[in-house]
């Protein structure tokens, strides 16, 4: 599986989110290919996730010196008041259970330096392919709706909006098993019947292919730029 196949979502970490940073605080790392792309770019950063096992995936292919990994969670953040020039919720805001998610974003003001950036990513449900095939494994309808509402609760209060936009994203891979591994390792808690996985590989044979037979999964997310007030 190919996250990110045409360099958007890296594009706009480079431009918005790490820009003359110093110090970045990637949130919900997941497996560490975000906060790993932006080391050479920065001093420092941590990528934190509460799932252990996908952090030892993260450290075991970190070979950076100014690159840190740890188990924590977003609405209780383990760093002292300011300790961050920008942070980042790489389409990670709405897997922070949904009466945190606000809490998530206050605590990002708090450990954030005066005019941080928090650079927030968010797919759009239902969009694109990854769409039709995301609706059969994961229903996050709820999840991702209350996000938005959470990010514009700290709108002029806690930060100031200084971009929002639409992107379009791409993932390739192979087949069923390269996006059924992919998957998994992402989400820990997933359990797929045979019913379940027929219905996303006859959804996969649906999709387009590359000029290399590779699936294409694509779909659009929203972005938004915050500034610490």
């Amino acid at each position: 599986m190919i996250a990110d196949f045409t360099g958007t979502q890296r594009e706009i970490i480079l431009r918005y989110g790490i820009n003359g940073a110093s110090s970045v605080l990637d949130v919900g790392c997941g497996d560490g290919e975000k906060t790993l792309y932006i080391s050479p770019h920065v001093k420092w950063s941590v990528g934190i996730d509460p799932d252990e096992n996908i952090i030892k995936i993260a450290r075991n292919k970190c070979n950076s010196n100014n690159v840190k990994f740890q188990v924590a969670k977003a609405e209780s953040l383990c760093f002292s008041n300011s300790s961050f020039a920008s942070i980042l919720f790489n389409q990670s805001l709405h897997h922070v259970p949904i009466e945190k998610q606000s809490e998530a974003l206050k605590e990002c003001h708090r450990v954030l330096q005066f005019s941080g950036r928090l650079l927030i990513t968010e797919p759009i449900d239902g969009s694109g392919s990854v769409g039709q095939v995301w609706e059969l494994s994961n229903d996050e309808k709820e999840r991702k709706q209350s996000a938005i509402t959470a990010i514009e609760s700290v709108i002029n209060t806690e930060f100031s909006l200084s971009l929002k936009r639409e992107i379009p994203i791409e993932y390739h891979c192979e087949g069923f098993d390269d996006f059924y591994e992919y998957y998994v390792i992402s989400k820990s808690d997933a359990k797929w019947d045979d019913t379940k996985k027929q219905d996303i590989a006859n959804k996969l044979e649906k999709c387009k292919r590359s000029s290399g037979g590779d699936f294409i999964l694509d779909y659009s997310a929203s972005v938004w730029l915050l500034i610490k007030r």
